[in-house]
């Protein structure tokens, strides 16, 4: 038992390895893109399209290949999709205009989706009481490659150039599609036999069917629409007065963001201990400090980088026991549950990051704070209200000796 357990947890750091390198591949381009514009003889601004492009195919991947999971092997969809990862950035790096660069940018964010997959591996090949920190370890592999790759990805650029780049971070996908196919499990543990397309539209009845689903996705939304649009409002409240910091010290919050990435494990631990929901509101807790460390401290550098660590830690703790939990409601259409919320997650996300600006920029930065406190205490009142009414449920419960008389 103490072996298995241990080769486990030896695949776990593996799965999070190679999840950190699938999501990599989206934010690897991001400090070389006035360099890619220069060598395609087109404006700054177009480049936005690329990042777009990226987004765009991690969207659809979601949507279109994240189902997949329930139908085909973790091996052997595992093991494709670096393959043809590693294909797309080769022609990434092989683009010789704008356009064919935008479509390998389209095809490497759907294959990067990889790193969704990776998590319900993850989940599936830990033994119960340890999944909570299964999914951690790889959430914090994740957020590793998120933080690491544009430090990289801009190093290789740097020492060669942008083409030389993708061309390794190639290289390393088609080294991680040949481990996949390896070490991942060859088997479904309970796999469809239900058409493509019917799994597809399967979709939309998922929420409908499991009430947790439903909460897993009106509370994630919340948390992930305050990340997203404080972190863009961040920079722009930062640049303007009393501070009036350069991008460069901006950038130096990412690393009190580096907090968050910290709190993944041990989250993943506390929910395995005491349960989803009483961590979910802790993280939420933290969310509130934190913002409210905002709102008082837009002055001081000080005050901001302790808001920005606590909400942080708020906002990656609750995802954390969020997808535990979630993972854990269906285990034959564990993967399409998951596409559903990660498509409403990213999606709250996307909105976060058009209205949070536009409130910013027409209200302040207090009242982008007090929206995200708002949002804050409704998931927490969603949460807290769901946890004892479960616990009322299970109070009713009979026990044996009840049944017995």
């Amino acid at each position: 038992m103490e072996h298995e357990t241990k080769n486990s947890e030896r695949l776990t750091i593996f799965i999070a390895a190679a999840a950190g390198m699938a999501i990599s591949n989206n934010y690897a381009l991001q400090p070389v893109l006035p360099i890619v514009a220069r060598d395609l003889s087109v404006s700054q601004e177009t480049t936005g399209l690329i990042v777009g492009s990226l987004q765009i195919g991690y969207m659809a991947g979601i949507l279109l290949l994240v189902p997949l999971g329930d139908k085909l092997k973790p091996a052997t969809l595992v093991a494709w999709q670096f393959l043809l990862l590693g294909l797309a950035l080769f022609l990434g790096a092989a683009a010789p205009s704008l356009d064919a660069l935008l479509a390998a940018a389209c095809l490497v964010g759907a294959m990067a989706t990889n790193a969704v997959h990776l998590s319900g591996v993850a989940f599936r090949v830990s033994p119960p009481q340890t999944r909570g920190r299964a999914v951690g370890t790889v959430a914090m592999g994740i957020s590793a490659g998120i933080l690491l790759s544009r430090f990289v990805g801009g190093l290789i650029a740097q020492m060669s150039d942008w083409r030389v780049m993708l061309a390794s971070f190639g290289v390393v996908a088609v080294v991680f599609g040949g481990l996949c196919w390896r070490l991942l499990p060859r088997h479904a543990s309970q796999q469809s036999q239900e058409p493509y397309l019917r799994l597809l539209i399967s979709l939309t009845d998922l929420p409908r069917q499991h009430p947790l689903l439903r909460e897993g996705i009106a509370v994630g939304a919340c948390w992930f629409f305050i990340f997203s649009a404080l972190w863009v409002c961040l920079a722009l409240g930062l640049a303007e007065p009393p501070l009036r910091l350069t991008p460069a010290q901006v950038g130096l919050f990412g690393f009190a963001g580096l907090l968050g990435l910290f709190a993944t494990r041990p989250a993943g631990q506390f929910a395995d201990r005491w349960g989803h929901r009483p961590v979910i509101l802790g993280g939420f807790l933290l969310v509130v400090i934190g913002c409210l460390f905002l709102y008082v401290s837009s002055a001081s550098i000080i005050g901001t980088a302790i808001g920005v660590a606590l909400f942080d830690m708020g906002c990656f703790a609750a995802q954390v026991a969020n997808q535990t939990r979630l993972l854990a409601i269906d285990a034959a259409a564990r993967s399409r549950i998951y596409s559903v919320y990660m498509f409403t997650y990213y999606a709250a996300g996307a909105i976060g990051s058009v209205v949070g600006p536009m409130i910013f920029l027409r209200y302040g930065w207090s009242a982008m704070c007090e929206l995200s406190i708002v949002l804050a205490c409704f998931g927490f009142g969603l949460t807290l209200m769901n946890h004892r009414r479960a616990r009322r449920e299970d109070n009713r419960m009979p026990s044996l000796d009840d049944e017995a008389v």
